[in-house]
């Protein structure tokens, strides 16, 4: 029985100590900040080009939080909602982005979603999420896009990587991440109405490293590593994953 919040995450940012303390992982100069310099100028490159396609872009940016990624879509959709399922996040997310349609709610029990919607953007999702309602939600999802419409979606825990090797290390850990392999995703994307096109991976070093070695020389490193023509090496060992697929019938 589907329940009408997401077990977990629908009271996991409930209050504001707990938002702002999400927030502060993207700090400048955190590691996760360090990956999103290395993910947005490629999000927003497919999203670029899917706009000269399309000649205007309707974007919806699903579990939108408190609005990280719907400040930077600001620059290249025409049409812009975001949607989150914590009334706190979505408050952030509409102070950040004034002039943004953000909505609130449970995408699978209330109507939320207009469209159709040319692009979509799902970011820490799939690992947040029960794994139960994955399939529903990017369903219902695949119901409000046009034909041909372009997903993006990210694993921020992919397996395997340094990270996964680094978390199963005795005692480096008290409990294991949550994880998804390659094949995990390619499923849900075909179980949900989607064809994977590509794919590009991020952070090659995992956060124990950027934590203890100079940081500087580190993430030069990991910069380089990330580079297209490098990915086919690299690509498959990197803990963050950056899926294009497209909405099929």
């Amino acid at each position: 029985m589907m329940r009408s919040g997401w077990t977990g995450y629908d009271v996991k940012f409930v209050n504001e100590d707990k938002v702002e303390s999400y927030t502060r992982q993207y700090a400048e100069g955190s590691y996760d900040d360090h990956v999103w310099r290395l993910e947005r100028p490629v999000l927003l490159e497919h999203l670029r080009r899917e706009r000269v396609r399309r000649g205007r872009l309707r974007v919806l940016d699903f579990a939108c939080g408190a609005g990280r990624i719907l400040r930077e879509l600001v620059e290249v959709a025409d049409e812009l909602t975001g949607v989150d399922i914590s009334v706190e996040m979505t408050k952030r997310a509409a102070e950040s982005s004034p002039g943004v349609l953000i909505r609130t709610g449970n995408v699978l029990t209330e109507n939320l979603l207009a469209g159709p919607y040319d692009a979509v953007t799902v970011f820490r999702f799939l690992l947040n999420a029960p794994e139960e309602i994955r399939v529903p939600v990017l369903r219902k999802i695949r119901q409000h896009m046009e034909p041909g419409g372009l997903l993006i979606l990210n694993n921020h825990g992919h397996f395997p990587s340094l990270r996964s090797i680094a978390v199963r290390v005795p005692k480096s850990r008290p409990e294991r991440p949550s994880e998804l392999r390659h094949r995990d995703i390619v499923e849900l994307l075909q179980a949900s109405g989607f064809r994977m096109e590509s794919r590009r991976g991020f952070s090659a070093f995992p956060p124990v490293l950027h934590r203890n070695l100079p940081a500087t020389a580190l993430r030069r490193a990991d910069a380089v590593a990330c580079r297209p023509t490098l990915q086919r090496i690299t690509g498959g060992l990197m803990v963050e994953q950056l899926y294009m697929a497209r909405a099929v019938k």
